[in-house]
């Protein structure tokens, strides 16, 4: 990130920190001639649905100006005005020129005339409004003359027109969904959707030109392929001599939209008071998995080798890269379907452009630094070829087609015939493993009633659980299967018996996740029990997350995590007990604050630094956690600190230094400026919290406490770096340890390590190695710390302060799944 000033930096936290709550404009929803949009502004429609600002997909620093869908967990992007042309900087700006056109700029002279297909108005009453339908339409006075809605990217919304227009003037407008080349570059992908131009009423689906898929006809209510929806969906269907176009609607109170996804499925989603439904289709793809009604036959090539490839991990001897931002993993698929020497392929750049292919073979060593995923050709299911067989319809690599009418009659008796003893032979095999299953388990087995979609999710777990394995070294043994990888299991009623079935008297707290309970199993263990909401729209992917990523690690800094119980829609995580709760139940409080003497406090930050030091440094898992707080700090009887919720975390393989991300989760307070605006998180995001936490526990506030300095509002971070610039340092100490703290010597280490901790440039901050050694003892003298991040906000009255102290959270369990990066 680069450096900026410093009245740089406090607008930036300004903006980022109103964005939450407040309009940033008295026009919010409207731009004209005598304003702009700039990189860290927005258009907001008037009900908060939809947000016109740049962004970035977090796989580089392209800049793209595009409409937000925000009644959406993700950060949904339904329109990019600039798909081909990115940005290279922050310094994007959008205006209406004096020619009444909407144009996108940067400091690099960069110039994109957004509605280029139209002729410009030359009129000095034009604006652009964001309307709550999605639609950012250019118009002067009543007289629309461009709009969103004619120049859609891979989504289309409720009210949107889908197909062909003026057909009667011999040069129709088109207007049809383009898919991504990847989820990380909005450019023109592979896939396009739209209405048959030959008028055969119905949808269709083309690869690079090369019709793909399509809907099936019309019947009055639906295309005969598509599923069998919720009923709120209205779909209309207007075919004529003039226009041919599909659209659809939804209730006032539902959200909705379809999305062509860079792989050439079609997602349609739809929202309301019961949370969000989802239904896929077609599920075509180029590796010979022809399931959806609707998928057009390909050529298939005349490989031995097959043209079907599986997704695996290892290693292959070489691989020959295609860079080309262009292209995408479909597009890789099919060239090396094509040519029959290609062994295996894979996107050459991390956002999934660009392709590689190796023609060697596979190696049998696992490398745990250098393992990765890619598509390998399957070779046991080779074409066949003859002269007595031709392609046709497949479920598969081919199919051959029998001449003779005799050996039909005989496939239509054997077949079904066979069909039925391997049904018969896979449900006794499947009884006799259940009836093993019961006769196994014990207390800390699964329970008896497992569901099959129990059942896949334990498969999954281990899966993954497995690929972990591969990441950090674990023996070739357990990765050939022969090993069953560590999945501690409770069944449930050994969990309802322990928590007295959930009662109220043993519920310990509530957080978005879910209710946490204290257990006591039978032999008299005391245990915590994490129990995943029905209505968590997240908690699954924190749920799969923690029990995959903490079972690995150990460390007596880090809370313990004893097993987990899986029973049909219950998901269960059971921890280490631990009596005295979060950190920041003490710390906040008046009189609890009063038994953090400074001993203690000392122990608990240097347990936090230790444990994060074995997180980023020694631990099997190199792992950044992303969302430390003082709730996620946990303490034993003894107050000694210990680390949790891990549902956030990500892995960093070796040779990595950072990542990033479109999915910004945590608490902000505690994130690093890098991470709150770029996605940009690394080890020093993780240094970052720490810091703030340490001037937590230091002062006994909280981060976003207000503090009054002649008439001047500002935060702890602005306030605890005036009291050390003015030589004031001790002021900042908190009044209930003043007594028990000997040394003001090691209270001013501490501050100045804290405010290292949060410097607003990341390389300018200490690793958790340095940290404990400046935390150690006077061997190491810590540097004089710069300016930290903060921001300034200014207030006339100090009463109109919120005292809310989660007000500037984005959601404090909000969760990612677990990845190798």
């Amino acid at each position: 990130m680069r450096r900026t000033s410093s009245n740089m930096v406090v607008l930036l936290f300004l903006v980022f920190l109103w964005l939450l709550h407040f309009k940033l404009s008295s026009a919010e929803d409207t731009l004209t001639p005598a304003n702009s949009i700039r990189d860290w502004d927005f258009l907001e429609s008037p009900n908060k649905l939809f947000r016109l600002r740049f962004f970035n997909l977090g796989y580089s620093g392209d800049r793209y100006l595009g409409i937000q869908y925000m009644n959406y967990s993700d950060m949904k992007i339904v329109w990019v005005a600039n798909q081909e042309n990115p940005l290279n900087d922050t310094s994007g700006i959008l205006n209406i020129t004096k020619d009444g056109n909407l144009v996108i700029g940067d400091s690099h002279g960069t110039s994109i005339t957004i509605n280029s297909q139209t002729p410009p108005s030359m009129s000095s009453n034009t604006s652009a409004i964001l309307l709550d339908s999605g639609n950012f339409i250019l118009k002067a006075g009543e007289q629309i003359l461009w709009q969103s809605f004619d120049h859609p990217s891979d989504t289309i919304l409720p009210g949107m027109k889908l197909g062909m227009f003026g057909l009667k003037l011999g040069q129709p407008q088109k207007i049809f969904l383009t898919s991504w080349v990847s989820p990380g570059v909005p450019a023109s992908g592979a896939f396009t959707l739209g209405i048959d131009p030959n008028n055969t009423d119905q949808l269709s689906v083309w690869q690079r030109g090369s019709l793909y898929w399509h809907s099936g006809k019309w019947n009055g209510q639906n295309f005969s392929y598509f599923p069998d929806i919720d009923a709120s969906y209205k779909f209309r269907y207007i075919s004529n001599e003039n226009e041919s176009y599909y659209t659809y609607s939804v209730p006032a109170n539902y959200n909705s939209w379809i999305e062509l996804n860079s792989s050439g499925e079609i997602h349609m989603f739809l929202g309301g008071n019961y949370g969000w439904s989802l239904w896929n289709l077609p599920t075509c793809d180029a590796n010979g998995n022809y399931k959806s009604k609707g998928c057009i036959d390909q050529k298939l090539s005349k490989c031995s080798s097959g043209d079907q490839f599986l997704l695996t991990s290892g290693l292959m001897n070489s691989w020959e890269s295609l860079p080309n931002r262009s292209i995408g993993l479909n597009d890789c698929a099919e060239i090396c379907r094509k040519e029959c020497s290609c062994k295996a392929y894979a996107s050459a750049e991390s956002d999934g452009t660009g392709c590689k292919f190796s023609y060697g073979q596979k190696s049998d060593e696992i490398d745990r630094y250098f393992a990765e995923f890619f598509y390998f050709r399957n070779s046991t299911n080779s074409t066949m070829e003859g002269k007595n067989s031709t392609h046709t319809k497949k479920s598969g690599p081919s199919i051959i087609k029998e001449k003779p009418k005799k050996r039909q009659l005989w496939v239509s008796i054997v077949v079904p015939l066979i069909s039925l003893i391997v049904v018969g032979l896979v449900f006794c095999a499947l009884c006799y493993f259940k009836l093993l299953r019961c006769c196994s388990r014990g207390k800390r087995g699964i329970s008896g009633d497992v569901t099959m979609s129990t059942e896949v999710l334990i498969r999954e777990l281990k899966t993954s659980m497995a690929s972990i394995d591969v990441l950090s070294g674990t023996n070739k043994q357990k990765l050939n299967g022969k090993h069953d990888h560590e999945l501690p299991l409770f069944n449930f009623p050994t969990i309802e018996t322990a928590t007295r079935y959930f009662s109220c008297e043993n519920k310990l707290g509530q957080g978005g996740y879910g209710p946490v309970y204290k257990g006591t199993l039978a032999d008299g263990q005391e245990i915590a029990v994490k129990r995943l909401s029905t209505r968590s729209g997240q908690g699954l992917e924190e749920f799969k997350n923690e029990v995959m990523l903490i079972s690995k690690l150990q460390h007596r800094n880090l809370v313990r995590l004893l097993g987990c119980c899986i029973k049909g829609e219950e998901k269960i995580l059971v921890y280490e007990y631990l009596p005295n709760k979060s950190l920041d139940s003490f710390l906040f409080d008046a009189t609890k604050q009063l038994l953090l003497d400074w001993r203690k406090r000392t122990n608990i930050i240097e347990g936090i630094a230790q444990g994060l030091l074995y997180l980023h440094k020694y631990s099997r898992l190199r792992i950044i956690h992303r969302d430390l707080k003082t709730s996620n700090i946990l303490l034993d009887k003894n107050m000694n600190s210990k680390i949790s919720d891990f549902g956030t975390a990500k892995i960093f393989g070796d040779n990595e230094s950072r990542a990033s991300t479109i999915r910004i989760v945590g608490t902000y307070g505690y994130m690093s400026p890098e991470y709150a605006m770029d996605g940009l998180f690394s080890e020093k995001s993780d240094v970052f919290s720490f810091g703030v936490m340490v001037l937590e526990i230091l002062s006994g506030k909280k981060h976003s406490a207000c503090f009054d300095q002649t008439n001047e509002y500002m935060r702890l971070l602005e306030y605890a770096w005036n009291l050390w610039k003015d030589g004031r340092c001790l002021e900042l100490m908190d009044p209930s340890v003043r007594e028990t703290c000997n040394s003001t010597d090691e209270f001013i280490r501490r501050a100045q390590v804290a405010l290292l901790c949060v410097q607003e440039v990341a390389a300018d901050r200490p690793n958790m190695a340095d940290v404990v050694s400046m935390l150690g003892g006077d061997a190491v003298t810590p540097p004089h710390p710069k300016q930290p991040a903060f921001s300034i906000l200014k207030r006339a009255d100090k009463h109109n302060m919120s005292d809310n102290p989660e007000a500037y959270t984005v959601n404090d369990v909000s969760f990612s799944g677990i990845g190798a990066r």
